[in-house]
């Protein structure tokens, strides 16, 4: 996991730094930063809604009630 996570970080770097004067190279570049950002933030949407699981399921771990709002907050935000 933690490779994958290096690897979109150093694909992302990597497509912020090229510049091109092509307009189709241009495009070709937002629509990976667009793909590369959907990934994170599913994979980041994904931890946060498993927490929520936990804590659901076990409330024994004493898991705060900061993942629901941050889980909140990700669904209003994909809505918005």
């Amino acid at each position: 996991m933690w490779a994958k996570l290096i690897g979109l970080f150093t694909k992302g770097l990597d497509i912020v730094l090229k510049k091109s004067k092509n307009g189709e190279k241009e495009q070709e570049l937002q629509k990976q930063k667009i793909d590369i950002f959907a990934q994170t933030i599913s994979m980041i949407l994904f931890g946060v809604f498993l927490m929520c699981v936990l804590a659901s399921l076990f409330p024994s771990l004493a898991i705060t009630s900061y993942w629901f709002n941050v889980f909140d907050k990700f669904i209003n935000y994909l809505f918005s």
